[in-house]
Order: structure tokens, then C-alpha cells, then sequence
């Protein structure tokens, strides 16, 4: 199963972006933007930095500090796969050349026509 976002294009068509997708393969998103791709695998460094944090923090602290960095993660990293979504359906409403790209690539599908 996969995480997608569904919007409506024009009233009663909808469209679903592969959100998942785009989220593990963030160079899917170099045409649409400069720098989305990087700003992608930043979210997702910062994630992982409240694991790393989480876990070191739990010897000083307390053993909670590592589940609590867990937490954060699985949390940062569900709204970076949101993002990644919401970045490709903005650059479906830029441009039809770019909603025509991710059409093509297999991350935009029409839901309901």
C-alpha cells in the first residue's frame, strides 16, 4: 500500500500523487523545482538526528528519551512524505508540462473522472 495525496483538478476529476514514492526517491522531484529533492533528504536527516539525539539523550536522562526520539522520527518522517506530495501537486498547478511529467513517471493517476 502506498501513501497518496488525492486533489481535485477540476471539479469532479480527482487525482492521487504518489506521495510515498516521491518520498523515497526525492530525485524524482528535481524537474519540478530547485532544491525540492534536497530539502527532502534534509527533512529526513532531521528525523533521523531526533533518533540519534533520542538515544544519546538516554543515558544522562532517562531510557524514555529514546522512545521519545522514535516517536519523533515515525512522526517527522509521515509529514515529510506528505510534503513531498504537496511539493508535486504545486508543481501540478504551476504548470500543465509538469503535471504531464509526473503523469508519466507513474507518481500522478486519475482517481475519479
Amino acid at each position: 500500500m502506498t501513501r497518496a495525496l488525492v486533489f481535485e483538478k477540476t471539479p469532479g476529476t480527482h487525482f492521487a500523487i504518489d506521495a510515498e514514492a516521491l518520498h523515497r526517491q526525492p530525485e524524482l522531484l528535481k524537474p519540478f523545482g530547485r532544491g525540492l529533492d534536497v530539502r527532502i533528504r534534509v527533512l529526513d536527516a532531521l528525523a533521523y538526528l531526533a533518533v540519534l539525539i533520542g538515544v544519546l539523550a538516554a543515558l544522562p536522562v532517562g531510557w524514555w528519551t529514546a522512545g521519545v526520539g522514535v516517536l519523533v522520527c515515525v512522526l517527522m518522517l509521515a509529514v515529510n512524505r506528505k510534503t513531498a506530495g504537496r511539493l508535486a501537486r504545486a508543481a501540478t498547478e504551476r504548470s500543465t508540462e509538469s503535471f504531464r511529467q509526473l503523469h508519466e513517471i507513474g507518481c500522478l493517476w486519475l482517481v475519479k473522472g
